[in-house]
């Protein structure tokens, strides 16, 4: 796998893509103010943005993901205390205090203005309750007025849909998980309060090159662990207005290289999204693993976002490679057509 990758990745860098994907659209959307949400690696992805480009991210929602910078720099923490246990919160908010006082993020002030919506499953056992609510209480220690969280019952480890994925219950691929509720869209109306939907509104889920983003010596070696392609929801409604952006971010096994446009068609985004003059963002993450002729390739072998460090010590920050390229990627959408 990570040798096939490789060549890949040396003959896209001198030749081009091997697919070669349209470019991610120049919108004129609303990047002043955007927000993020993602499930399990994604939800603690979609903290770290949040913290680390607060001046611009004014929600986030999480579903079965840890505080930020749960882990900081000792990777052992992932699967003991930042999964299974019950992570200070105050802890996490001296570490944000502490990068932004380095420069490194975004200063914390601005939180007090982010709006955060966290969802824990009853029945998860992937991700601990405690973990998730700690989540919570990290963003509501900002702003708590515009912090809401629950626990879903009978929700194993998956994001909760209306009627589309395996059983509520399960743990298991998609992870898009038929509870009975429209949790995204509740999400999304909670992050972004707005006016009536449009009615009977449609939209289009567009493939892009994600490469273009990610800077040459990552591409050429393939140390980012992205995905070459991704996804861009653009409603009909936003071909003659300026849109809000939001990103969606999937959890491990459930990037494109797995389970195909699974989690951007059925997550639930599009059609709140389409109603509402949203643009949804779907960059992807895929599995890499270091061989004996690619041994520097990062240690992912589930395509998960890196929320412990494998693609480097500064992955919760601005300059983190996957911070910096889903960033890129908002800006630009923002830009004039």
């Amino acid at each position: 796998m990570a040798g096939r990758r490789w060549t890949a990745a040396i003959i896209g860098l001198f030749c081009g893509p091997l697919a070669a994907a349209d470019r991610l659209p120049r919108l004129h959307a609303l990047t002043d103010e955007w927000s993020v949400s993602g499930l399990s690696s994604g939800g603690y992805m979609a903290s770290q943005i949040a913290v680390a480009h607060s001046r611009a991210v004014r929600g986030v929602g999480v579903f079965a993901g840890g505080p930020y910078y749960c882990v900081g720099r000792d990777p052992r923490r992932a699967e003991g205390e930042c999964m299974k246990g019950s992570p200070d919160p105050a802890a996490s908010r001296r570490d944000a205090e502490r990068l932004a006082a380095l420069k490194r993020i975004d200063p914390v002030d601005n939180l007090k203005q982010t709006r955060s919506w966290v969802l824990a499953g009853a029945a998860d056992q992937v991700v601990a309750e405690p973990v998730v609510h700690a989540t919570s209480r990290f963003f509501a220690s900002y702003n708590a007025d515009g912090a809401a969280y629950a626990v879903q019952p009978g929700l194993g480890h998956g994001l909760p849909t209306s009627g589309f994925g395996t059983a509520c219950g399960l743990s298991a691929p998609p992870f898009l998980n038929k509870c009975g509720v429209a949790s995204v869209e509740a999400m999304l109306a909670h992050l972004l309060p707005s006016g009536v939907p449009l009615a009977s509104a449609t939209g289009r889920l567009l493939t892009f090159d994600q490469d273009e983003f990610v800077p040459l010596v990552r591409r050429m070696w393939g140390t980012s662990s992205l995905d070459t392609v991704g996804y861009v929801y653009v409603p009909e409604q936003c071909a003659g207005r300026r849109c809000r952006v939001h990103v969606a971010l999937h959890g491990c096994r459930q990037g494109t290289s797995q389970v195909g446009d699974t989690f951007a068609r059925h997550a639930g985004y599009n059609a709140w999204a389409a109603a509402h003059g949203l643009i949804v963002l779907y960059s992807q993450a895929r599995p890499s693993e270091p061989s004996w002729f690619a041994w520097w390739q990062p240690f992912n072998p589930r395509g998960c976002w890196d929320w412990w460090g494998y693609t480097g010590t500064d992955y919760a920050t601005k300059s983190a490679v996957q911070v910096a390229t889903i960033a890129a990627m908002v800006a630009r959408l923002g830009e004039s057509r």
